[in-house]
């Protein structure tokens, strides 16, 4: 690996001279689509701001296009969205009809709402270990000793989880799979997409993610049973009409077969959304491109690699890169080399979410009104080890995807300030 940049040895961190000079910017993020603005506006000034407004004129909501849309792009038919992505998982969860305090698998290592939603859901998390190559959960790792009755399987950084070989082992115990896909819009396995293998999935629109509008989510569904009670669950126990709406009416009837609750995507949101997703695949390809470049210029050095997808991810949705540093600078941990690396570019490095068996936001026993569901949880995990999971944590740091969205030079700039910190 070569590079034009003179260095002296010091690291940046420590006062030296950093890789990349303050005055070459790094890509922002979010970047508004063409079509964000002038959709906005057509809200703005079109009379309905909510799926719960009266109808004006013929023009069909944001909302409703949008899940039309989405069902498409993903390749299901069904699909439902939702404020948050965490509102995609409660509600699909409880869709399912499980009973109160049965036990739903989680991986370690993720955002704490992939257990949080089962919680809302009245179920238990039971957090269980991960494959260290992917950071996915894999069939190896399913706990079938505390009788599960679903799986959520977490799409990791970059990588998929392999669901069809965990519905080898839970579709014959009639075990649901739940894809949490909010690090996986538009990620294909074998040529198809994240979401479209579980009974559902649910993506997440929040600002850092690769679809984003600010705030948002979806279900994706093709049981046809499902969808009209995600649609009442996320809705106050309403669902679409099927006729066309008349002037004055809204888009939702009282259908009321399910107790349901308002987790409602907003018009605006719906609006961003719609714009955001005709740019997602181009955004991928530069994204992939710049991936791959890093990928060979820190194949010759020692002790770090690109976290990889699985042979059979036929395509990649980079939510966070990750260098895997299988060998530790000395005297350094992960959230020193992190810390100089953020130095040294000028763009944040940083590790992964703390595992969830040791984080902070992921404490039942603060509320109440969860205290059976949270005293079934703290037995089940009193004495569990995460092996994989606590080496994946000590042993990568990560970087936003809009890392990937400059050009080969920054990716030159990546390797440069890698082997320099390394080599400290």
């Amino acid at each position: 690996m070569t590079t034009s940049i003179p260095l002296d040895r010091r690291l940046a961190v420590d006062g030296g001279r950093p890789v990349r000079p303050p005055d070459r910017p790094w890509p922002r993020w979010p970047i508004p689509a063409p079509d964000a603005a002038r959709n906005l506006a057509a809200v703005l000034h079109g009379g309905r701001w909510a799926i719960s407004s009266p109808a004006v004129g013929d023009g069909p909501l944001f909302e409703r296009r949008f899940a039309a849309d989405f069902a498409r792009y993903v390749g299901t038919r069904h699909c439902v969205p939702v404020d948050h992505g965490s509102s995609a998982l409660v509600v699909a969860l409880e869709s399912l009809g499980l009973g109160y305090g049965e036990t739903v698998l989680v991986p370690a290592l993720t955002w704490t709402a992939s257990a949080t939603a089962a919680l809302r859901a009245g179920l238990v998390p039971v957090l269980v270990d991960v494959d260290r190559d992917t950071g996915c959960v894999g069939p190896d790792d399913l706990d079938m000793s505390v009788d599960p009755r679903a799986v959520v399987a977490v799409h990791w950084a970059s990588n998929m989880a392999d669901v069809p070989a965990l519905d080898a082992v839970t579709g014959p115990r009639g075990i649901s799979i739940v894809e949490d896909c909010a690090q996986a819009h538009g990620a294909t396995w074998q040529g198809r997409q994240a979401g479209s293998f579980g009974r559902l999935g649910c993506f997440s629109f929040q600002h850092g993610k690769v679809l984003t509008c600010g705030e948002g989510g979806a279900v994706v569904t093709d049981d046809d049973t499902l969808a009209p009670v995600l649609q009442e669950l996320r809705a106050d126990s309403r669902r679409y009409r099927d006729d066309r709406t008349p002037p004055g009416e809204l888009d939702l009837e009282e259908s009321a077969g399910v107790q349901g609750a308002n987790f409602c995507l907003g018009e605006f949101s719906a609006a961003v959304a719609c714009a955001q997703l005709n740019t997602l695949d181009a955004q991928h390809d530069v994204r992939n491109r710049n991936y791959r470049l890093l990928t060979e210029l820190l194949a010759d050095v020692d002790g770090v690699r690109l976290l990889q997808p699985a042979p059979a991810q036929t395509r990649t949705s980079i939510y966070e890169g990750t260098l895997v540093l299988d060998e530790l600078p000395t005297g350094m941990d992960n959230a020193a080399v992190a810390a100089a690396l953020t130095a040294e570019l000028g763009r944040r490095f940083y590790c992964t979410d703390e595992p969830l068996h040791r984080s902070r936001l992921l404490q039942p026993w603060t509320k109440p009104l969860l205290a059976p569901l949270a005293e079934r949880f703290a037995a089940i995990h009193a004495d569990r080890a995460y092996p994989k999971t606590e080496w994946l944590a000590a042993h990568t740091v990560q970087t936003h995807h809009s890392t990937f969205l400059g050009t080969e030079r920054d990716m030159h700039d990546v390797a440069t300030a890698v082997a320099k910190v390394l080599a400290r």
